[in-house]
């Protein structure tokens, strides 16, 4: 008998660890997680202007642009001789690659996400794309010339999507401006 009541003191001990396992397993699901996890994987919510108006970035706002947009060909010779039948020739025109950036900062509240939308002129292409700011707590969580949500391809958009994550323990609503690098791409033709 006494090794009977052993046996019940031990799988009484199981029973209550297992008890008190299960106890806090349902308040990490219940009450823990939530707190952790609270806004982090939803949607990102546009700006007051989904395309954002832009200007021609300064040299000072972009660095490394420069020496892409010098490199360019082009062909062709001038001279006076005669030419009995025109032939066609190939025409290479320059390539250049400009930045725009955003005329209004663009907020995105603590905790949340804000995307939007920066458009180069027609005839060129976006190519890339970034945010200017001073603060460590924005994070580009999404860089692309496809639109967010819908997944959208847009050539001549590029959309950029910024969570602020307050990483350093001063919050609040913060100011971000969007860069978009336009590249005008090389046509090939033929003139006669």
């Amino acid at each position: 008998m006494a090794g009977r009541g052993k046996g019940d003191s031990a799988a009484r001990r199981k029973g209550r660890a297992a008890l008190i396992g299960a106890a806090v397993a349902g308040a990490c699901l219940f009450l823990v997680a939530p707190v952790v996890g609270d806004g982090l994987n939803s949607h990102p919510a546009p700006a007051p202007q989904i395309i954002a108006a832009t200007h021609p970035a300064t040299s000072l706002q972009v660095a490394g642009a420069r020496g892409l947009a010098d490199a360019s060909a082009s062909a062709g010779r001038t001279g006076k001789k005669k030419k009995k039948k025109p032939k066609p020739r190939t025409v290479v025109r320059r390539v250049t690659i400009s930045s725009r950036i955003t005329d209004q900062e663009i907020l995105t509240e603590e905790g949340k996400g804000t995307f939007v939308g920066i458009k180069c002129p027609t005839g060129s292409k976006a190519i890339s794309g970034g945010v200017l700011s001073k603060y460590i707590n924005l994070l580009v969580s999404s860089s692309a010339p496809n639109q967010p949500l819908t997944r959208k391809y847009t050539p001549n958009i590029w959309w950029l999507t910024v969570v602020n994550v307050n990483v350093d323990g001063n919050g609040g609503t913060l100011p971000w401006q969007g860069v978009v690098n336009c590249l005008t791409p090389v046509r090939l033709g033929s003139s006669s």
